[in-house]
């Protein structure tokens, strides 16, 4: 009976470990982290992610989280295009614009009370220039970190001065 119980609790401990989904969710931007810019032309924004491969995101002793590239980046290529939306300020009929965004990387580890995040992203611009981005993002909420360092990578992307220089031509 013993052996039986100790099988049973086993069990029931081992089925709490595991890796769960995480679903990359929007993680809205205030008003002002990224100023108004110009833009000459209509942009598109694609993603560039080929790869549905499982990936690990955040572990943790006996938790992890696990998600795809692609589905990373399609968030991230979302919320650029509602960014662009939100804050490009039209000039002029210039030639149309591109950018393709690929997620390279995404994992969150725990630190002493915090989680932080980095996240590695490419943006390749139509003019044929490549963009290469390595984003931390710090928080005290596992879920927040990853949607947050996706946040804070489509911010940078939208302040850095070759992007910006792109997109108004």
């Amino acid at each position: 009976m013993r052996t039986k119980l100790l099988a049973l609790a086993s069990v029931l401990l081992l089925q709490a470990c595991g890796t769960v989904e995480y679903k990359p969710t929007e993680y809205p931007l205030r008003a002002g982290l990224i100023p108004p810019f110009n833009v000459a032309g209509d942009v598109q924004v694609t993603n560039g992610q080929p790869s549905t491969d499982t990936v690990i995101v955040y572990s943790y002793g006996p938790t992890s989280m696990s998600s795809n590239l692609r589905a990373i980046t399609e968030t991230m290529v979302q919320q650029t295009k509602g960014e662009l939306a939100k804050n490009a300020r039209v000039t002029g009929r210039g030639k149309p614009k591109t950018v393709e965004l690929k997620v390279n990387s995404l994992l969150s580890e725990y630190g002493i009370m915090v989680f932080n995040a980095k996240l590695q992203f490419q943006a390749k611009l139509g003019n044929g220039e490549i963009i290469n981005k390595t984003v931390p993002h710090r928080s005290g909420i596992a879920l927040q970190n990853l949607n947050g360092c996706i946040a804070e990578s489509v911010m940078m992307l939208l302040k850095d001065e070759k992007v910006l220089a792109y997109l108004g031509r």
